[in-house]
């Protein structure tokens, strides 16, 4: 879990595919959440390069935009990180 520093709110942190280790994966999360609350990342999507891993608020099927999780995936793209349900 990661307090998010926007909402003050935990939210779960995940792989979503590969193996990633919890440290890194908590890391990154932080790293990202704490650059969307400076206003960093770029456009809608949300999209920052964080640890090198590629960060953005992906529109998923099924759900509304404001519904998805944040998702980072490594530079081989072969690990993936969800933030939040």
């Amino acid at each position: 879990m990661l307090t998010n520093p926007r909402t003050g709110i935990a939210s779960p942190v995940a792989v979503l595919e590969g193996s990633v280790d919890c440290a890194e994966a908590l890391a990154v999360a932080r790293d990202y959440e704490a650059a969307i609350a400076l206003g960093t990342p770029e456009g809608q999507g949300l999209f920052l390069t964080v640890r090198g891993w590629a960060c953005s608020w992906p529109y998923l099927a099924g759900r509304s935009h404001a519904e998805s999780y944040l998702k980072c995936t490594d530079p081989t793209g072969n690990n993936a990180i969800r933030i939040g349900d």
